[in-house]
Protein backbone atom coordinates (compact mmCIF):
# COMPACT_ATOMS: atom_id res chain seq x y z
CA UNK A 1 0.00 0.00 0.00
CA UNK A 2 2.85 2.43 0.87
CA UNK A 3 4.53 1.68 -2.46
CA UNK A 4 1.29 2.48 -4.28
CA UNK A 5 0.97 5.83 -2.48
CA UNK A 6 4.59 6.72 -3.22
CA UNK A 7 4.07 5.94 -6.90
CA UNK A 8 0.93 8.12 -6.98
CA UNK A 9 2.87 11.01 -5.38
CA UNK A 10 5.72 10.59 -7.88
CA UNK A 11 3.32 10.68 -10.84
CA UNK A 12 1.59 13.76 -9.42
CA UNK A 13 4.94 15.56 -9.12
CA UNK A 14 5.73 14.73 -12.73
CA UNK A 15 2.41 16.15 -13.82
CA UNK A 16 2.86 19.35 -11.82
CA UNK A 17 6.52 19.90 -12.77
CA UNK A 18 5.84 21.58 -16.16
CA UNK A 19 3.42 23.99 -14.51
CA UNK A 20 5.97 24.85 -11.85
CA UNK A 21 8.64 25.43 -14.51
CA UNK A 22 6.26 27.59 -16.53
CA UNK A 23 5.56 29.64 -13.42
CA UNK A 24 9.29 30.11 -12.84
CA UNK A 25 9.79 31.11 -16.45
CA UNK A 26 7.03 33.68 -16.16
CA UNK A 27 8.70 35.08 -13.05
CA UNK A 28 12.02 35.22 -14.92
CA UNK A 29 10.38 37.08 -17.80
CA UNK A 30 8.83 39.55 -15.37
CA UNK A 31 12.28 40.10 -13.86
CA UNK A 32 13.91 40.74 -17.24
CA UNK A 33 14.52 44.23 -18.61
CA UNK A 34 15.65 45.62 -21.94
CA UNK A 35 17.93 48.53 -22.76
CA UNK A 36 18.65 50.26 -26.06
CA UNK A 37 22.42 50.59 -26.32
CA UNK A 38 23.92 52.95 -28.89
CA UNK A 39 27.52 53.96 -29.56
CA UNK A 40 28.25 56.64 -32.14
CA UNK A 41 31.36 58.39 -33.38
CA UNK A 42 34.35 57.34 -35.47
CA UNK A 43 36.85 54.48 -35.69
CA UNK A 44 40.05 56.10 -36.89
CA UNK A 45 42.25 53.06 -36.27
CA UNK A 46 43.65 50.65 -38.84
CA UNK A 47 41.71 47.73 -37.34
CA UNK A 48 38.06 46.75 -37.08
CA UNK A 49 36.35 47.04 -33.69
CA UNK A 50 34.33 44.38 -31.85
CA UNK A 51 31.48 45.14 -29.40
CA UNK A 52 30.32 43.09 -26.43
CA UNK A 53 28.00 43.61 -23.46
CA UNK A 54 28.71 41.33 -20.51
CA UNK A 55 28.93 37.85 -22.06
CA UNK A 56 27.06 38.82 -25.23
CA UNK A 57 29.50 39.25 -28.11
CA UNK A 58 28.23 40.94 -31.27
CA UNK A 59 30.28 38.83 -33.61
CA UNK A 60 31.73 39.32 -37.08
CA UNK A 61 29.75 36.28 -38.19
CA UNK A 62 26.55 38.33 -38.00
CA UNK A 63 25.10 38.78 -41.49
CA UNK A 64 26.72 41.72 -43.29
CA UNK A 65 29.01 42.30 -40.31
CA UNK A 66 26.55 44.79 -38.83
CA UNK A 67 28.24 44.74 -35.44
CA UNK A 68 31.80 45.11 -36.64
CA UNK A 69 33.01 48.66 -37.25
CA UNK A 70 35.48 48.84 -40.10
CA UNK A 71 38.71 50.88 -39.95
CA UNK A 72 38.52 54.58 -40.87
CA UNK A 73 34.73 54.69 -40.79
CA UNK A 74 31.95 56.45 -38.93
CA UNK A 75 30.56 54.47 -36.07
CA UNK A 76 26.90 53.74 -35.38
CA UNK A 77 26.44 50.66 -33.19
CA UNK A 78 22.94 49.84 -31.95
CA UNK A 79 21.66 46.82 -30.04
CA UNK A 80 18.69 45.92 -27.86
CA UNK A 81 20.16 44.26 -24.77
CA UNK A 82 17.98 42.04 -22.56
CA UNK A 83 19.18 41.28 -19.04
CA UNK A 84 17.88 40.07 -15.65
CA UNK A 85 16.61 42.96 -13.58
CA UNK A 86 18.90 41.91 -10.72
CA UNK A 87 22.08 42.21 -12.80
CA UNK A 88 24.44 44.97 -11.73
CA UNK A 89 27.45 46.53 -13.47
CA UNK A 90 26.36 45.70 -17.01
CA UNK A 91 29.42 46.57 -19.07
CA UNK A 92 29.93 47.60 -22.68
CA UNK A 93 33.37 46.74 -24.07
CA UNK A 94 34.98 47.71 -27.39
CA UNK A 95 37.91 45.56 -28.48
CA UNK A 96 40.46 45.85 -31.26
CA UNK A 97 39.89 42.73 -33.40
CA UNK A 98 43.60 42.40 -34.26
CA UNK A 99 45.49 43.29 -31.08
CA UNK A 100 42.62 42.10 -28.82
CA UNK A 101 43.21 45.17 -26.68
CA UNK A 102 40.23 46.68 -24.89
CA UNK A 103 40.07 50.30 -26.01
CA UNK A 104 36.78 51.30 -24.37
CA UNK A 105 34.91 50.06 -21.31
CA UNK A 106 31.82 51.63 -19.80
CA UNK A 107 29.23 50.44 -17.28
CA UNK A 108 25.63 50.78 -18.48
CA UNK A 109 23.24 52.82 -16.34
CA UNK A 110 21.40 50.95 -13.58
CA UNK A 111 18.05 52.48 -14.51
CA UNK A 112 16.24 53.67 -17.60
CA UNK A 113 15.83 52.02 -20.98
CA UNK A 114 18.56 53.82 -22.96
CA UNK A 115 22.33 54.00 -22.91
CA UNK A 116 24.23 56.18 -25.37
CA UNK A 117 27.99 56.64 -25.60
CA UNK A 118 30.06 58.83 -27.90
CA UNK A 119 33.34 57.28 -29.00
CA UNK A 120 35.74 59.07 -31.34
CA UNK A 121 39.01 57.15 -31.76
CA UNK A 122 41.82 58.86 -33.67
CA UNK A 123 45.60 58.31 -33.63
CA UNK A 124 45.34 55.52 -31.09
CA UNK A 125 43.40 57.43 -28.46
CA UNK A 126 39.88 58.49 -27.60
CA UNK A 127 38.93 62.10 -28.36
CA UNK A 128 36.51 63.18 -25.61
CA UNK A 129 33.46 65.13 -26.72
CA UNK A 130 32.46 66.76 -23.38
CA UNK A 131 29.05 68.07 -24.51
CA UNK A 132 27.64 71.08 -22.65
CA UNK A 133 24.62 70.86 -20.40
CA UNK A 134 21.21 71.40 -21.96
CA UNK A 135 19.91 74.98 -21.94
CA UNK A 136 16.12 75.46 -21.90
CA UNK A 137 16.51 78.74 -23.81
CA UNK A 138 18.44 77.44 -26.81
CA UNK A 139 19.91 74.33 -28.43
CA UNK A 140 23.52 73.20 -28.14
CA UNK A 141 25.02 71.82 -31.36
CA UNK A 142 28.46 70.22 -31.47
CA UNK A 143 30.53 69.81 -34.64
CA UNK A 144 33.70 67.81 -35.25
CA UNK A 145 34.99 68.47 -38.77
CA UNK A 146 37.75 65.94 -39.39
CA UNK A 147 40.13 67.28 -42.00
CA UNK A 148 43.36 65.25 -42.00
CA UNK A 149 46.46 67.29 -42.70
CA UNK A 150 44.78 70.69 -42.43
CA UNK A 151 44.04 73.10 -39.59
CA UNK A 152 42.60 75.80 -41.86
CA UNK A 153 39.43 77.26 -40.27
CA UNK A 154 36.05 76.26 -41.68
CA UNK A 155 32.62 77.86 -42.00
CA UNK A 156 29.56 75.61 -41.71
CA UNK A 157 26.23 76.75 -43.12
CA UNK A 158 22.82 75.57 -44.27
CA UNK A 159 21.97 76.15 -47.92
CA UNK A 160 18.93 75.57 -50.10
CA UNK A 161 17.38 76.91 -53.28
CA UNK A 162 13.72 77.34 -54.14
CA UNK A 163 12.09 76.40 -57.44
CA UNK A 164 12.12 80.08 -58.45
CA UNK A 165 15.87 80.15 -58.00
CA UNK A 166 15.94 82.06 -54.70
CA UNK A 167 18.87 81.02 -52.50
CA UNK A 168 18.86 80.79 -48.72
CA UNK A 169 21.88 80.45 -46.46
CA UNK A 170 22.15 80.33 -42.65
CA UNK A 171 25.40 79.86 -40.74
CA UNK A 172 25.66 77.15 -38.13
CA UNK A 173 29.22 78.05 -37.12
CA UNK A 174 32.06 80.24 -38.38
CA UNK A 175 35.85 79.93 -38.10
CA UNK A 176 35.58 76.36 -36.83
CA UNK A 177 38.86 74.76 -35.91
CA UNK A 178 38.96 71.35 -37.64
CA UNK A 179 39.90 68.11 -35.90
CA UNK A 180 38.40 69.20 -32.59
CA UNK A 181 34.98 69.83 -31.09
CA UNK A 182 33.15 73.15 -31.53
CA UNK A 183 29.87 73.91 -29.72
CA UNK A 184 27.41 76.61 -30.66
CA UNK A 185 24.01 77.89 -29.56
CA UNK A 186 21.37 77.40 -32.23
CA UNK A 187 17.72 78.21 -32.79
CA UNK A 188 16.01 77.32 -36.06
CA UNK A 189 17.20 79.85 -38.63
CA UNK A 190 14.87 81.77 -40.90
CA UNK A 191 14.05 79.78 -44.06
CA UNK A 192 15.12 76.57 -42.26
CA UNK A 193 12.38 76.29 -39.66
CA UNK A 194 10.44 73.24 -40.87
CA UNK A 195 11.23 69.67 -41.77
CA UNK A 196 10.14 70.37 -45.34
CA UNK A 197 12.70 73.16 -45.64
CA UNK A 198 15.50 71.06 -44.13
CA UNK A 199 14.69 68.11 -46.37
CA UNK A 200 15.66 70.32 -49.33
CA UNK A 201 18.75 71.79 -47.68
CA UNK A 202 22.43 70.92 -47.47
CA UNK A 203 25.05 71.45 -44.78
CA UNK A 204 28.08 73.00 -46.49
CA UNK A 205 31.70 73.25 -45.33
CA UNK A 206 33.83 75.96 -46.89
CA UNK A 207 37.09 77.68 -46.10
CA UNK A 208 36.42 80.41 -43.56
CA UNK A 209 35.17 83.66 -45.10
CA UNK A 210 34.12 82.03 -48.37
CA UNK A 211 30.99 80.38 -49.73
CA UNK A 212 32.47 78.50 -52.67
CA UNK A 213 35.94 77.33 -51.63
CA UNK A 214 35.25 73.83 -50.40
CA UNK A 215 36.89 72.85 -47.11
CA UNK A 216 37.53 69.13 -47.63
CA UNK A 217 39.89 68.13 -50.45
CA UNK A 218 38.73 71.23 -52.41
CA UNK A 219 35.83 69.04 -53.49
CA UNK A 220 32.11 69.83 -53.36
CA UNK A 221 31.05 66.19 -52.99
CA UNK A 222 33.31 65.82 -49.95
CA UNK A 223 32.26 69.16 -48.48
CA UNK A 224 28.48 69.12 -48.37
CA UNK A 225 25.83 66.70 -47.17
CA UNK A 226 22.04 66.59 -47.20
CA UNK A 227 20.48 68.03 -44.03
CA UNK A 228 17.60 65.56 -44.29
CA UNK A 229 17.78 62.94 -41.56
CA UNK A 230 20.14 64.94 -39.34
CA UNK A 231 17.27 66.19 -37.15
CA UNK A 232 18.44 69.77 -36.80
CA UNK A 233 16.18 71.75 -34.43
CA UNK A 234 12.93 73.06 -35.90
CA UNK A 235 11.01 76.23 -35.10
CA UNK A 236 10.11 76.42 -31.42
CA UNK A 237 12.42 73.61 -30.31
CA UNK A 238 14.78 74.35 -27.43
CA UNK A 239 16.82 72.42 -24.91
CA UNK A 240 18.36 69.93 -27.36
CA UNK A 241 22.01 68.84 -27.22
CA UNK A 242 23.11 67.29 -30.53
CA UNK A 243 26.59 66.38 -31.74
CA UNK A 244 27.76 65.61 -35.27
CA UNK A 245 31.01 64.08 -36.52
CA UNK A 246 31.85 64.82 -40.17
CA UNK A 247 34.66 63.29 -42.21
CA UNK A 248 35.55 62.89 -45.89
CA UNK A 249 34.71 59.33 -46.95
CA UNK A 250 35.57 57.06 -49.84
CA UNK A 251 33.04 58.65 -52.16
CA UNK A 252 31.42 61.54 -50.26
CA UNK A 253 31.23 63.38 -46.96
CA UNK A 254 30.12 61.10 -44.12
CA UNK A 255 28.46 61.91 -40.81
CA UNK A 256 27.84 60.22 -37.49
CA UNK A 257 24.75 61.61 -35.74
CA UNK A 258 25.79 61.28 -32.11
CA UNK A 259 22.48 61.28 -30.24
CA UNK A 260 19.19 59.45 -30.06
CA UNK A 261 16.68 60.96 -32.47
CA UNK A 262 14.43 63.62 -30.88
CA UNK A 263 11.07 62.49 -29.50
CA UNK A 264 9.15 64.32 -32.24
CA UNK A 265 10.88 62.15 -34.87
CA UNK A 266 9.83 58.82 -33.35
Amino acid sequence: MQTFIKNRIFVLLLVLAPFAMASCNKDDIKMERAMQVMVTGYNGSEHALQFSIDTTVFDVSVKNGDYIVKPASVLHFYAMYNYPQSRKNKTLVITDTVTKAVIFRQVLPESGSRAHFNFVYIDGKEVPSQPPAADPNTNKLGFFARNPGSNEPIDIFLYRTEENGNEHRAYLAKNVRPNSWTYVDYLAAENFTTKGMLDKAFICFTKAGTTDQWAFQNDETQSRIAASGLYLPLAGEKGLVQQYFFTPGTWALEVSRMFFVPDRAR
